[in-house]
């Protein structure tokens, strides 16, 4: 059911919505799970789905919109058995540094507002006229587009740039490390980010991604543009392939293979990311 409910809502990413749908203010758990049970099923259908409503349903979207009823009530029992089981424990530990957070920012914004809130994280800054978050692009709104700026704390979210971009309405995700942390996940380097790479890390490799960003090209065609052999190219397409930085389609006897431009743009992320690691949750001496 886990896995069925994930596929409906987006990895279960629409429920980061959750509270915000349901202007939630809820003190307990099971009191919000009972709120998402009451919704009425056009509400909960579209929680649920988010964005896919609006587009053609698949098989599993079709017997949701068949019966939502039902659908509801197995998530919200979902819901319940996962908190009794696994989640009221972790809260009962995590909790109290989630709240200790609050009252911190609270008090360094009474203190130096500016100053406070460009801590949150290092790829979210303001300035005298704008916030600008630096993620794949770098989204940047004056004040005066702006309604609220709501800051959520979270265990979870490092060293990500998490955030919602409804404007008027911006939140930003404030990482709460806590002492049972194991510090050397902090050293950690990602096996596919070295993957990468190690794929770009070679003069002709880079030269074929670029060529390939511009057009599609098969082995024969980037062997007699390159002068390399295509056995040459074969290998070296077999490791940009491996690392996800090209994708190939097939047209009769011939793959054709161009750059994947997504997976380029978020290799600016995932640097970002591991770069930011060590300074997230670590208070600067002074």
């Amino acid at each position: 059911m886990i896995q069925l409910f994930g596929e409906l809502s987006n990895g279960w990413l629409n429920f980061l919505d959750l509270d915000d749908y349901l202007l939630l203010e809820e003190k307990h758990v099971e009191e919000a799970i009972e709120r998402l049970r009451m919704l009425p099923e056009n509400q909960f259908i579209a929680f649920l789905l988010g964005k896919r409503i609006h587009t053609k349903a698949n098989v599993m979207e079709q017997k949701l919109l068949k019966k939502p009823n039902y659908y509801r009530n197995q998530l919200c029992d979902l819901l319940y058995d996962y908190h009794q089981t696994y989640f009221a424990r972790e809260l009962y530990r995590m909790e109290p540094w989630l709240i200790k957070s609050v009252y911190e920012l609270k008090k360094a914004i009474e203190a130096n507002p500016y100053e406070a809130m460009n801590s949150i994280h290092p790829r979210f800054k303001l300035d005298q006229k704008s916030i600008r978050f630096y993620k794949a692009d770098t989204w940047i709104f004056t004040y005066e587009e702006i309604e609220t700026l709501t800051i959520y704390p979270s265990s979870f979210i490092a060293p990500h740039l998490l955030v919602g971009l409804e404007v008027p309405t911006i939140i930003v995700y404030l990482h709460v490390p806590f002492p049972n942390q194991a510090e050397n996940k902090q050293d950690i380097v990602p096996v596919d980010l070295l993957s990468v790479l190690a794929a770009l890390g070679d003069k002709t490799r880079l030269q074929l991604l670029k060529q390939m960003s511009e057009h599609p090209f098969c082995t024969q065609q980037l062997s007699e543009s390159t002068g390399l052999a295509k056995a040459t190219i074969s290998k070296h397409l077999k490791i940009l392939e491996k690392a996800n930085l090209i994708t190939g389609e097939r047209h009769g006897h011939f793959v054709f293979y161009k750059t994947n431009l997504p997976k380029l743009d978020q290799l600016k992320v995932d640097l970002n990311q591991f770069f930011d690691q060590p300074s997230l949750g670590q208070k600067e001496d002074t």
